[in-house]
């Protein structure tokens, strides 16, 4: 999926509706959200996306992982990396 303001394909991308035009939907990344974000609505996307922490193997929210890497848990092209709660222990 990409950002409708830059059409960037971004990890996680916020699925917005316009505050006076319910009708305007979109998808933004973060970017494109800030300068727009008193106008617009985040909602819930299509789909809730999930990626594997590899440091201790739970599936979490991939907005909690901090170094995300497509691909990289080894379950078809789901995503991995390091969640919060990891990198906080060891830093």
């Amino acid at each position: 999926m990409r950002c409708a303001g830059c059409g960037d394909a971004a990890t996680v991308l916020k699925t917005v509706v316009c505050r006076t035009d319910r009708e305007r939907r979109g998808v933004l990344c973060t970017s494109c959200w800030l300068p727009l974000r008193d106008r617009l609505w985040i909602i819930p996307g299509s789909v809730v996306v999930w990626g594997k922490c590899l440091s201790h193997g739970s599936w979490v929210s991939l907005r909690d992982l901090v170094d995300v890497k497509p691909g990289a848990a080894g379950k078809g092209v789901a995503p991995g990396g390091t969640c919060t709660m990891c990198a906080k222990e060891g830093a």
